[in-house]
């Protein structure tokens, strides 16, 4: 039987390995040890774009997270 390929993720810098194709941001918070009420955005290049804890990530290999304490970024939208 072949070995499960695991994706290597990064929140805030930190790697962390998952055998998921789906994670919602509740889920990868909690794989990253990240407090629940915190609030999680993807990275993609110079842009972050926000994820909702139901909302569901296609995950890829690299692919970069960061974490933030809720209202650090105000009421500006990071989104666009």
């Amino acid at each position: 039987m072949a070995a499960r390929h695991e994706f290597a993720i990064f929140v805030n810098n930190q790697a962390f390995k998952t055998p998921e194709h789906t994670r919602t941001g509740a889920q990868i918070k909690s794989l990253a040890g990240v407090p629940a009420d915190y609030e999680l955005f993807e990275v993609e290049g110079a842009n972050s774009k926000s994820v909702g804890d139901s909302q569901e990530v296609h995950i890829h290999e690299n692919q970069h997270f960061r974490a933030i304490p809720a209202g650090t970024f105000g009421s500006r939208d990071f989104s666009s």
